[in-house]
């Protein structure tokens, strides 16, 4: 008899091998069913969101082209708020994935959907998710031989500082960072979140979160700089309008008072007196205009999004895939156990030669 690989493969003695091993066949895939069956069972049901966003790009409206010409014109310095937008979609995932994102999201309250919990995400991943089996043993293995860690600080009060984050909350915030995602559409621009949950309404709730955080930050970002200025140019476009107010009182109170008199000395003073109240009126105007400019780019600058799906309850788990996984590793076992009993076999024909 020819070995089996010598040239070439011979399909009829491996269905010999088939023929000749059936019953082991079967007791190797049944026992690999029972055994994955048994694992399989063990890892947790998980619940998967995702919401889908389109962002909107503002753009100049007329009237913050005029306001900002109209700024340049007085030399009010207005116009260094323009420009484009440091932060594309395509950095969004690292936004997310940033330390100081995940630290917002471990105060973010959650409940679980049969009411048994109510608290922060935080204190769910620390409580209420599970782990495989052999996760829990691998980490009372860990813990006999590490350091033991300080545990998670869960009053309502304390604040994660992420510039020093202790072991328990570095956890944490790999366990956040491992259910939360985020994709961006290069043709599209989309931008798609998702998270992932062993409870489906926690899942939902912090896809929600997610998206929520994501607007704030950007909104934050984008608009801190024109905010700030705006509140300059409201406070300085306040103290104006005292000083043309007070200008004018003062202008009226000497008119009322030297209204008969014709002396040189009282038509100086009130043509100064005038000329201030007019320079108050055109400090004042100038101002004004900023703060109009102002409003106008803050309302510019502010991000808005498009919701093209929002968070929705499941109702199916995402995963783990029960039946295919345990037929997946059957029919795998059938091939890997077919692999071995053809090297065996063909090395007996080899030996034979």
């Amino acid at each position: 008899m020819e070995p089996i690989l010598k040239n070439e493969i011979r399909l009829d003695l491996i269905l010999k091998i088939l023929k000749d091993n059936w019953k082991k066949y079967i007791a190797v895939m049944f026992i690999t069913g029972v055994i994955s069956s048994l694992l399989i069972i063990c890892v947790p049901r998980y619940y998967v969101v995702r919401v889908t966003l389109a962002p909107e790009y503002g753009e100049q409206s007329p009237i913050s082209g005029i306001l900002g010409s109209a700024a340049s014109f007085l030399n009010l310095g207005v116009g260094a708020t323009g420009g484009s937008n440091a932060i594309v979609p395509e950095f969004y995932p690292d936004i997310i994935k940033s330390t100081d994102f995940l630290v917002g999201l471990m105060s973010a309250p959650v409940k679980s959907q049969d009411g048994e919990f109510s608290g922060t995400y935080a204190q769910y991943l620390t409580s209420r998710e599970k782990a495989p089996w052999w996760w829990v043993v691998i980490a009372k293995v860990k813990k006999i031989f590490a350091k033991e860690k300080e545990p998670f600080n869960a009053s309502k009060d304390y604040k994660v500082n992420p510039f020093a984050l202790t072991r328990a909350e570095y956890d944490i915030i790999k366990s956040i960072s491992a259910s939360i995602e985020c994709n961006v559409d290069e043709k599209t621009g989309v931008i798609s979140i998702s998270a992932n949950a062993q409870d489906p309404l926690v899942a939902a709730i912090m896809a929600n979160n997610v998206k929520e955080e994501l607007q704030e930050f950007l909104t934050k970002y984008r608009t801190e700089k024109i905010k700030n200025e705006l509140k300059h140019a409201t406070e300085l476009c306040d103290a104006a309008y005292a000083d043309y107010v007070k200008a004018q009182d003062v202008y009226a109170r000497f008119m009322d008072k030297h209204q008969a008199l014709t002396r040189q000395s009282y038509k100086v003073e009130e043509t100064r007196l005038s000329g201030e109240m007019q320079m108050a009126l055109e400090i004042y105007n100038a101002l004004y205009q900023q703060k109009l400019y102002s409003e106008s780019e803050l309302q510019k600058r502010t991000p808005a999004f498009t919701t093209l799906q929002n968070a929705t309850v499941p109702v199916i788990p995402t995963g783990p895939k029960r039946m295919v996984t345990v037929l997946i590793m059957t029919i795998l076992s059938f091939f890997v156990y077919t692999v071995i009993l053809v090297a065996v076999n063909d090395s007996k024909f080899r030996g034979k030669e």
